[in-house]
């Protein structure tokens, strides 16, 4: 019975530890800005360059449409807390169109910038890290996002 008990237990945690041991290996933050830029390149093209105050930024095109991905709140150029993903168009949608989108839209904002043009952002946390899975996903949605606001401002 007690050789019983032992099995059970250490069945129990390996069952509870290695999967979480293997998600840890699998995790991406903003101390590794080169297997974001991979997990990117599964979209389009992505390449990786500084912003004006060193911290880095993702210049990619996901369905011949170009976007940024700027790392934000960084305590070093390659240790930042979240990305924000970022398009403009130069097209002069109505502001109710804009305010239709985010109306029924959960994760992204969508707003006019100072000559009116479309901007679409979004934000991720990626402090602490995030699977590749997970990351893989948000690019994943980042492009339904992006091809959802293309139809719904008239661009395509």
């Amino acid at each position: 019975m007690i050789k019983k008990l032992q099995s059970f237990a250490l069945l129990i945690f390996l069952f509870t530890t290695l999967p979480s041991l293997s998600i840890a290996q699998e995790l991406v933050n903003g101390s590794n800005i080169d297997e974001i830029m991979k997990i990117a390149r599964n979209y389009g093209s992505a390449t990786v360059t500084a912003q004006p105050n060193g911290n880095p930024k993702i210049i990619g095109k996901i369905d011949n449409i170009p976007y940024i991905i700027r790392f934000r709140n960084c305590a070093k150029p390659n240790l930042c807390q979240d990305m924000n993903f970022r398009v403009g168009f130069l097209i002069k949608p109505k502001a109710d169109t804009i305010n239709d989108w985010n109306k029924n839209k959960r994760f992204s904002k969508a707003y006019l910038d100072d000559e009116n043009d479309a901007i679409l952002e979004w934000d991720i946390i990626i402090s602490g890290g995030i699977s590749k899975e997970n990351m893989d996903k948000n690019f994943a949605y980042w492009r339904l996002t992006l091809s959802q606001f293309t139809a719904h401002i008239g661009f395509k």
